[in-house]
């Protein structure tokens, strides 16, 4: 890359994978901005372009693969970043970009695109990469999963700063987003290397939040949802939204893959939440064909879906990651059986997320407006429903405003503004 004379560099970013891949790179976005760069979208030209890579499964590293050479294509010119996860899980492995970033090194990306400008732009804010503001509080993992690698590219478990934590969430009230969503690889250990918790900081967040914002939390193991946790489903500031990875509704499967709950703890926290709010909703993540998972197994993981009601899952195949202990299990689940089963899990997570938008129908939500174009406005409920709406003056993006659920289309919510 040959840097500008007479203009600022513009910088594209590129996300991957998690929320806290989100949440990092809206962080260098207005770095950058401060800093005199043009952040700009992925889809126009760059000086230089950053992607933050994702490992949760081979395909995330195959998709990695595949958008460094989309990039290459569309911009050949351009300074290539490569960071994230499967930077970590593959060292060695990436040699057709330009500069690798490890994770612990993330926060020196900002300093490096700098360096390349010789025409320095005033300081400005940044545009917003999501209309919801996503905070990471809390990065690395101390659980050890069996078929997991992300421990290993993310390092122990950390925590940021409760009054650090307070002004990021501040500054983003500020900029105007009525939501804000907290992430973390393992958001429920939030604290525990610093004397704290989750329940504490979310507490003192939702204190602070007035009537005009709400928090999201990203994701919650349900052997981290604690009495305190819990207790703050109540209020009314709080998303009544929990995504729960789920990963298996069998014992025996939860056991081998070391997860720290079973089916009954996992139910009793479900239960516990919807006594606070009745209106709670889950998403999820479940994993089919794990070695040794039995017809009975994946019984229970369908029994289990039905009765928790999710509106949304993330269903996966297992597949053989080198170097995790799932790959030396025994009784290796067979192609055909793993993909009926990763299409009735799936099925099965459709007909409860129906039951769930039918629920929604007819009543009154807060939305916080993800998009907004010509003709139409799209956003999610604190539940965590799409909604569409027409005929939209005066919607902002990023904004909370009321709207009445008056049908089901698809996969959404089709609504009516009442207050802008």
């Amino acid at each position: 890359m040959t840097a500008p004379l007479d203009r600022p560099l513009r910088v594209a970013l590129t996300v991957l994978g998690c929320k806290v891949n989100f949440a990092e790179m809206a962080d260098l976005a207005g770095r950058l901005a401060a800093g005199g760069c043009e952040v700009v979208p992925e889809n126009e030209a760059a000086d230089v372009r950053v992607l933050n890579s994702c490992t949760v499964t081979a395909r995330a590293d195959a998709t990695t693969r595949q958008r460094i050479r989309r990039l290459r294509r569309l911009d050949p010119g351009a300074h290539l970043v490569l960071t994230g996860c499967s930077v970590d899980a593959n060292p060695g492995a990436y040699t057709t970009v330009d500069s690798i970033f490890a994770n612990p090194d993330k926060a020196g990306i900002a300093d490096h695109v700098l360096a390349m400008a010789r025409t320095i732009g005033p300081p400005h804010d940044a545009p917003a990469l999501r209309s919801r503001a996503f905070i990471k509080v809390q990065d690395g993992c101390n659980h050890r999963c069996t078929y997991c690698i992300v421990w290993r590219a993310r390092g122990v478990s950390t925590s940021v700063l409760a009054a650090e934590v307070h002004e990021r969430v501040r500054a983003a009230f500020e900029a105007g987003h009525g939501e804000i969503v907290l992430c973390g690889v393992d958001l429920g250990s939030y604290g525990r290397d610093i004397g704290t918790n989750l329940a504490t900081l979310l507490g003192s967040l939702l204190d602070a939040c007035g009537d005009s914002a709400r928090l999201r939390l990203s994701s919650v193991n349900a052997n981290d949802v604690t009495d305190s946790l819990i207790a703050l489903n109540a209020h009314p500031r709080l998303c009544s939204h929990w995504h729960m990875p789920l990963q298996s509704g069998s014992d025996h499967v939860l056991r081998a893959m070391h997860r720290g709950y079973r089916r009954a703890q996992y139910l009793r926290v479900v239960r516990a939440l919807r006594d606070e709010n009745p209106a709670t909703e889950f998403t999820t993540d479940i994993m089919v064909g794990f070695p040794g998972e039995t017809e009975d197994d994946h019984a229970g993981t369908l029994s289990l879906v039905d009765e928790v009601g999710f509106l949304q899952g993330h269903v996966f195949r297992w597949s053989p990651r080198p170097g995790t202990p799932a790959t030396a299990i025994d009784g290796r689940v067979d192609d055909a059986s793993a993909r009926r089963r990763s299409a009735e899990v799936r099925r099965a997570t459709r007909r409860t997320g129906a039951r769930s938008l039918a629920r929604a129908c007819s009543l009154i939500h807060e939305v916080a407006w993800d998009a907004v174009d010509v003709e139409t406005a799209h956003g999610l409920t604190a539940g965590y429903h799409e909604v569409i709406v027409e005929g939209h003056a005066g919607i902002r993006q990023g904004a909370l405003t009321l709207v009445r659920a008056d049908a089901v289309e698809g996969d959404h919510l089709r609504g009516t503004l009442l207050r802008s």
